[in-house]
């Protein structure tokens, strides 16, 4: 299954202007700090601190490698990087779904809380693709893919 992770951009110039740079890219100038399990085919969501926005998206190109000098301990090659527009603020996501993506560093999505994640970044299309387990909305029990809640009908 697809994981979802999220990244940081912090208040610092170059870093914000790293992301920019990739954006316009469409892939990573340079390698990005991402959790050791990333795989390729994740999907990646860059919130940025300073601004406590939900800001860009992409998708994780190879597995990260262990780094001995700078960010680290693990960086990987993001592609497909594109806006997320409208930006979105943290405190709407935390209202939404529960996920903070302000905690330091990245992190990466339970999978009970991806769908309601991409949901409330209005990224929902991409659901189907992730293959993401979403939850009935009336027992809570993961839903197979079809929607269909075994529990419920």
């Amino acid at each position: 299954m697809v994981k979802v992770h999220v990244l940081q951009v912090d208040r610092n110039p170059e870093n914000i202007a790293e992301l920019e740079d990739g954006i316009a890219a469409r892939r990573t100038v340079d390698d990005w700090q991402m959790p050791k399990g990333a795989k390729p085919g994740d999907l990646v969501i860059w919130y940025a601190a300073g601004q406590q926005k939900y800001i860009a998206r992409g998708w994780v190109d190879a597995i990260p490698t262990e780094v001995r000098d700078g960010p680290g301990p693990y960086r990987g090659p993001v592609v497909g990087m594109e806006r997320i527009e409208p930006r979105v603020d943290r405190k709407k996501v935390i209202t939404d779904c529960g996920i903070d993506g302000g905690v330091e560093s990245y992190q990466t999505v339970d999978d009970e809380f991806a769908a309601d994640f991409l949901k409330s970044l209005n990224l929902s299309h991409l659901i189907p693709r992730l293959r993401l387990a979403q939850l009935c909305p009336t027992c809570h029990q993961v839903m197979p893919l079809t929607g269909i809640c075994d529990n419920c009908g």
